[in-house]
């Protein structure tokens, strides 16, 4: 049997805290109106819950995927939409980019999953790293 360790259930812990407080009163809204949720992930970076894998060099918490599962389960107990930008922005594109780019690009991208302002870079296709980087050419 895995226990988890206590670093795991703080993170747990916070990541239900947040999503509890801010997220569960407005998930019939967001599903309603179908509108992105812009201010939740504001909160997602604030708690540092955006880019958790992304490594410590490149700035990022270096947390392995089971980090990013528990905190994906607590938000999307609380609303589906923020379980789900909790995946892409730590899981997504964002981890091919870290397995397979270019240290130039790592250090282009990450800083945009972190901060919110890119929480979802890009489908996968085979030609990821042109998508990426003719995306952080129009922002």
């Amino acid at each position: 049997m895995y226990h988890l360790t206590r670093d795991q259930l703080n993170l747990q812990a916070s990541a239900a805290e947040l999503a509890n407080a801010e997220f569960a009163s407005q998930a019939a809204i967001i599903d309603r109106t179908e509108e992105y949720p812009w201010h939740g992930v504001d909160q997602l970076a604030s708690g540092g819950f955006m880019g958790m894998t992304i490594p410590k060099a490149y700035g990022g918490r270096g947390l392995t995927y089971l980090d990013v599962v528990l905190v994906v389960e607590q938000m999307a107990k609380a609303c589906a939409t923020m379980g789900r930008i909790s995946v892409e922005a730590n899981m997504g594109a964002i981890g091919a980019v870290m397995a397979y780019g270019s240290e130039e690009q790592k250090k282009r991208v990450a800083p945009y999953v972190q901060s919110g302002d890119k929480p979802t870079l890009c489908l996968m296709t085979f030609s990821l790293v042109w998508i990426i980087e003719s995306y952080l050419v129009v922002f």
